[in-house]
């Protein structure tokens, strides 16, 4: 196959699917590489998709979608080849984002905060009512309102891990209450 002929198919394809791959599998390598593995690839997957190699045979919209590509392969090489980017690129990818965009960043920010601070935990706007009424409860030593707030919250949103192990550690201490405050010897007046 000519290799002008064969070089436009590969980067059509290539942007075809552009956003679909994570920064591991457009520099193909490993999610789990170790971190001197990252630059060497780079510059292959640069030196592989440079626009210059594209731009020679004179088709302008193959030319854009080079540049696409390897301004794409760049980004790629500035969040792995630095061990701090590409742990938080890591964290963001467990969300299902495969770029590092603000939005992204957003994103990454809102769960460390989930992670950091309870307050944070609900992103639907009815559970998240619930959720500070159930921790409000918790503060207020009320678990058995706190049990009932938070199974509220689990309502809107039953994926949420951070309520779920709220909810286990205030049923615990509902339970704990409910013990020390029965009375066995009610009374019935008639």
């Amino acid at each position: 196959m000519d290799p002008s002929v064969q070089r436009r198919i590969a980067v059509n394809t290539l942007h075809e699917i552009l956003d679909e791959l994570d920064y591991y599998r457009l520099l193909q390598i490993d999610p789990d590489c170790v971190q001197g593995e990252i630059e060497p690839a780079s510059r292959v997957a640069a030196r592989e998709h440079h626009p210059d190699r594209i731009s020679a045979m004179g088709d302008s919209a193959l030319s854009a979608m080079a540049t696409e590509i390897f301004q794409r392969v760049k980004e790629a090489t500035e969040h792995l080849s630095d061990p701090d980017k590409r742990t938080q690129y890591d964290e963001i990818m467990k969300t299902g984002i495969l770029r590092m965009t603000e939005e992204a960043l957003a994103i990454a920010e809102k769960e460390r905060l989930k992670a950091d601070n309870p307050e944070h935990a609900a992103s639907d706007p009815k559970a998240e009512k619930y959720w500070h009424m159930g921790l409000k409860d918790w503060e207020d030593k009320n678990y058995k309102g706190c049990v009932m707030n938070i199974q509220f919250a689990l309502s809107f949103e039953p994926d949420n891990e951070i309520m779920k192990g709220w909810l286990d550690k205030a049923k615990v201490l509902a339970s704990k209450e409910s013990k020390a405050t029965k009375n066995p010897y009610k009374l019935r007046i008639v």
